[in-house]
């Protein structure tokens, strides 16, 4: 998967079901806004983006080569959380936490959101193996890349997002004895400040002020089985 900006609970949820999660560092960034530099969260009782400026050039980049835009997002982002989450149950015991993250000293989108992924799987106490894709130096693209990924880790399964069947290959999958599951499950109903009307996929930050980390923990629990 690619390292995602603040993820959504499913992201959190296939590195709990998995046994090695690799982040697809490597790839290219899209020309428009995308979920590394983006997140979902509630503002006025509505899921609007929280979003990350990137810093431009011509031509294609790739995310480990790109950087997020050196200006005051930090601070921007901090005070729209405390604006939207302050009263919400368990926004002051995990502030100084989710400030920590925020103000980890890189603009390199990969190394910013892995680290910020890794400290909150810290946390969750999530045991996975950890890589990125571009330790492997695989040269393909699409479904032969996955399946090259998958191959050199020894796998036998690969757990694919709910959309994956769109752009994927399955019966190459298939042809090289790896098995496709789906990251399918139940979102998870808990009680959001400022409003009355549930919103769901929002980033992994309304989950931890909302409910806290421990909490947190027992939805991912409960939803390690494959539904």
């Amino acid at each position: 998967h690619q390292p995602n900006f603040f993820p959504w609970f499913g992201y959190f949820l296939k590195i709990a079901r998995s046994d090695k999660f690799v982040f697809l560092d490597d790839a290219q960034i899209s020309n428009s806004s995308s979920y590394v530099n983006r997140t979902s969260i509630n503002i006025n009782a509505k899921a609007q983006w929280l979003t990350v400026p990137i810093l431009r050039t011509n031509g294609q980049q790739a995310i480990n080569q790109s950087k997020y835009l050196d200006t005051n997002w930090r601070i921007k982002i901090i005070k729209t959380l405390k604006m939207n989450y302050g009263t919400a149950q368990h926004y002051n015991e995990n502030e100084e936490f989710i400030h920590k993250l925020i103000h980890y000293n890189s603009n390199y989108i990969s190394e910013f959101n892995i680290f910020i992924i890794s400290e909150i799987c810290k946390v969750l106490e999530l045991s996975t193996s950890i890589c990125s894709a571009s330790t492997f130096s695989i040269n393909s693209t699409s479904t032969e890349r996955l399946i090259a990924i998958v191959k050199s880790l020894n796998g036998n399964i690969y757990l694919s997002g709910s959309g994956g069947n769109k752009y994927q290959d399955v019966e190459l999958f298939g042809s090289d004895y790896i098995q496709v599951k789906y990251n399918l499950f139940s979102h998870p109903i808990y009680n959001q400040a400022k409003t009355n009307t549930f919103l769901t996929g929002l980033s992994i930050l309304d989950f931890i002020f909302n409910i806290g980390i421990k909490k947190t923990k027992l939805f991912l629990n409960n939803s390690l089985l494959y539904n």
